[in-house]
């Protein structure tokens, strides 16, 4: 087996792990960066292509058409006098205005080109001073004189020949714009291809890297430390146990020898425990039996005398005494179970009864005596306080309070709420009967009520509902100050 310092000596799995991951993360970041460039350079390519240089390419042609528009209205006018055929020139030439501002904002990156439009503008007014308008302005002021037309024409006819090369230049220059931003594009979209069909080959590539990574330093190492852990399993203490891989396996690989050799003394321990467990459960069903048996016939019979009372009211001084002590009786087998299951409770055997069950068992019982089965109510999770101190004392005020009303309301309906939540449990026992006689004297029924809420931090009150009475129980859930309060003095309660 590795010793602990051959162990920190190996690399570890996470170590190698972080590795593999970083080299395939960095290929993939590097890869991915390429392609994002080549694909932003071909989006950057094809809105300048689309955007300046083919709008411009339009732009230029339409610019000649104007001035050829505009050259033969002129020209048509000048030979025949008509004014109609001005109305192409005129619209020439708001033309050739809104296309020049246009081509000026186009190919304001391109020096050679603005020079070129420059120059064609320059032409143009060139040839609109000094022909359009005199053949237009001559023809308008005398028409008989046509040698002054024809010189003024051909003078025209010059200029415009120069204004056509100005063009035509302006246009070829737009045109090599058009054709490098062209080659542009497809570069920057053989780069984008070059950078996809790389990160293709880098994926692959990290996919076999991945593979051989995990067979090598993962799954080898671990399927032979399965086949060991495996053979110990199944009662082969003498065979080693492999530690070849990362320092994690080697790490678990010991830790399975440690516990192969301590096998012998767990199972000591186990046997131990089991007989314990045995002693445990035998305490926790001598406290249900305790509980289900003894202790619900004590209450029944403390209910048996409650009733008898009741009917013989002559012999209330000869059974007070009876109950008394059958109280004190239930109150002492209560703390010999509280006792056996406190003593479980630390191995978790979970003998608690369920409170709620308790509450139900509780007002069965009591039917004999009122005559009547009260209705029950149990609201919230009543059952987690079933375990501790608080159950217990619930079941004992809930039997004081259907003593009392068996003993002196004379009721016909009684109601039993039972509501816990975050705050603390409530119990509230109400009853149609006489109500509280005024002048009464508190007896041991509402002292023991009372004592048992203060015992955990909670408070009493018993109220006369007129007719009727209604006593309230409850306990905070954390400590808090007891109290008790009496909306009006007690009958022998």
């Amino acid at each position: 087996m590795t010793d602990s310092s051959a162990n920190t000596a190996r690399v570890s799995l996470r170590t190698l792990l972080w590795l593999a991951i970083g080299i395939l993360v960095t290929l993939f970041a590097v890869s991915a960066a390429f392609s994002v460039y080549g694909r932003l350079a071909v989006r950057a390519a094809v809105n300048d292509l689309s955007e300046q240089l083919l709008p411009a390419q339009r732009a230029v042609a339409e610019l000649t058409t104007s001035y050829l528009n505009q050259e033969t209205g002129q020209r048509g006018y000048a030979l025949t006098g008509d004014p109609q055929f001005l109305e192409p020139y005129d619209a020439g030439r708001r033309d050739a205005a809104a296309l020049h501002s246009r081509l000026d904002t186009l190919l304001a990156e391109d020096p050679a080109a603005q020079a070129a439009l420059q120059t064609t503008v320059e032409a143009a007014e060139m040839w609109r001073i000094r022909a359009a308008e005199p053949e237009i302005s001559a023809r308008r002021a005398n028409a008989s004189e046509p040698d002054r037309i024809q010189s003024t024409t051909a003078t025209g006819k010059e200029l415009f020949d120069d204004l056509r090369a100005r063009l035509a230049a302006l246009s070829a220059r737009t045109d090599v714009l058009v054709a490098e931003q062209v080659e542009r594009v497809h570069s920057a979209q053989a780069l984008a291809n070059i950078a996809t069909v790389a990160a293709c080959v880098l994926a692959v590539v990290m996919v076999v890297i991945a593979v051989y990574l995990t067979r090598r330093l993962l799954t080898r190492p671990i399927d032979r430390l399965l086949a060991d852990i495996s053979a110990v399993a199944g009662g082969d203490y003498g065979r080693e146990i492999d530690t070849d891989g990362p320092r994690e396996v080697a790490i678990i690989a010991g830790a399975v020898d440690t516990m192969r050799t301590s096998l012998l003394a767990k199972n000591e321990q186990l046997m131990a425990a089991e007989r314990a467990s045995a002693r445990d459960d035998e305490q926790s069903r001598m406290a249900a039996d305790l509980h289900d048996v003894t202790l619900q016939r004590v209450f029944g019979l403390g209910l048996a005398l409650t009733s008898l009372g009741f009917r013989q009211p002559r012999l209330s001084a000869e059974l007070d005494p009876l109950i008394d002590e059958t109280d004190s009786i239930v109150r002492g087998l209560r703390a010999v179970i509280f006792d056996l299951t406190q003593s479980t409770a630390a191995a978790g055997s979970g003998n608690a009864g369920s409170l709620s069950a308790a509450v139900s068992e509780i007002v069965e019982n009591s039917a004999a005596a009122l005559g009547f089965t009260p209705d029950v109510c149990v609201e919230g999770p009543v059952d987690r306080y079933s375990g501790g101190e608080a159950g217990p004392e619930l079941q004992a005020a809930l039997r004081e309070a259907l003593s009392n009303v068996a003993r002196h309301a004379q009721a016909s309906v009684c109601s039993v709420r039972v509501t816990a939540d975050d705050d603390g449990l409530v119990l509230i026992v109400s009853d149609n009967g006489t109500g509280i006689a005024a002048g009464a004297a508190q007896g041991h029924g509402l002292t023991n009520i009372r004592s048992r809420a203060e015992r955990l931090g909670g408070h009493a009150a018993i109220r006369d509902l007129g007719p009727g009475t209604e006593v309230e129980w409850d306990i905070p859930a954390a400590d808090a100050s007891p109290h008790v309060t009496i909306d009006r003095r007690p009958g022998d309660l």
